[in-house]
């Protein structure tokens, strides 16, 4: 599979792909750069997910 066929593809039908397809490390790094660029997405540093994930999980 090219990454042009990969272009034409939903995210959705990327990560179909992917879990059938693991060996396939193009297309999972595809799907992570779809990924990365959603819209509204929050980037959160290794750092923050240790002092934050706590602190939110107790709040709820």
């Amino acid at each position: 599979m090219t990454e042009s066929h990969f272009e034409g593809m939903t995210r959705q039908e990327l990560l179909v792909y992917v879990r059938r397809n693991p060996q396939d490390i193009e297309a999972f790094h595809k799907y992570v750069d779809m990924l990365q660029a959603v819209p509204g997405r929050v980037k959160i540093s290794a750092e923050e997910i240790d002092t934050e994930l706590p602190k939110r999980l107790q709040a709820s």
